[in-house]
């Protein structure tokens, strides 16, 4: 069985007009957010074993939060410059080609290529994954390859304000 796990990069800080996207940090809500989805997911499932990332700043912190709460060596993090600013095509081509060897994998990635692509791919729709909204899909195949043959079960999906009062 394999599964990926989706997650949007927690809320950026729009407070500076003047920052390169690829540079836009966290803002305190979305450190505040990825610590409590975080803190959710790693209750739910088993230990990704496949960590890949945009390199935008705001995914890349969003995944260090998530690392955190599964106790994940950073080290082992892949970035990968094609999940920023892509396409489903794109997204296709790399759950295809993560490594057989690993059977729980976590891509943390952007609007609006992340909600389409789960709308391609799932059992279920979306009409926009807020920030920090984390899907859980699964497939009984055996290899990455096949893992998109089919819509996948998309097992569930949360989102911060789930969560808070």
């Amino acid at each position: 069985m394999k599964t990926l796990t989706i997650v949007r990069h927690a809320k950026s800080d729009w407070g500076n007009d003047g920052i390169d996207d690829m540079l836009r940090p966290l803002s305190e809500r979305g450190y505040s957010d990825a610590r409590i989805i975080s803190t959710q997911v790693q209750k739910k499932i088993q230990t990704p074993d496949y960590w890949i990332t945009s390199p935008a700043i705001r995914a890349y912190s969003t995944a260090l939060i998530f690392a955190s709460a599964f106790k994940v060596d950073v080290e082992k993090m892949i970035i990968n410059k094609k999940i920023y600013a892509t396409s489903i095509k794109n997204l296709k081509q790399i759950v295809n080609s993560i490594p057989d060897n690993y059977n729980n994998a976590i891509l943390f990635g952007h609007n609006p290529e992340l909600t389409n692509f789960f709308n391609e791919i799932s059992d279920a729709y979306a009409d926009n994954i807020p920030t920090c909204g984390t899907m859980y899909l699964t497939s009984g195949v055996k290899k990455w390859k096949d893992f998109l043959s089919e819509p996948l079960k998309n097992d569930f999906y949360l989102y911060p304000k789930e969560f808070k009062q």
